[in-house]
């Protein structure tokens, strides 16, 4: 017996579906490296899990500080893309005739 909470891995059909494509990310690694470990300095209490010394060299609180880092990029290009795309569709919505929500 199929689950009804089932859904089909594509969109069903008469729905409306936006794609945004943002521009390429570009990461600074080297510059990133090394305002991490300048960071890193500061921190007293590395968290355990990461390890001890990466392939690069950095050590666990480097580590940490240039994964935050660049998971903040990351998260800052997505909350754009977010923002873009709320904007066109609400842009679509009234172009349509449709009541934007």
């Amino acid at each position: 017996m199929l689950n009804r909470l089932y859904k089909p891995p594509f969109p069903l059909c008469n729905k409306s579906i936006n794609i945004v494509i943002g521009e390429p990310m570009e990461f600074n690694l080297p510059k990133m490296t090394q305002m991490a470990i300048s960071m890193s300095r500061n921190l007293h209490n590395p968290i355990r899990g990461w390890p001890v010394l990466s392939p690069s060299g950095l050590d666990e609180a480097a580590q940490r500080c240039l994964y935050t880092s660049i998971s903040e990029q990351i998260h800052t290009s997505m909350e754009s893309l977010r923002s873009l795309s709320k904007k066109l569709s609400g842009a679509k919505s009234l172009n349509s005739g449709q009541v934007e929500e």
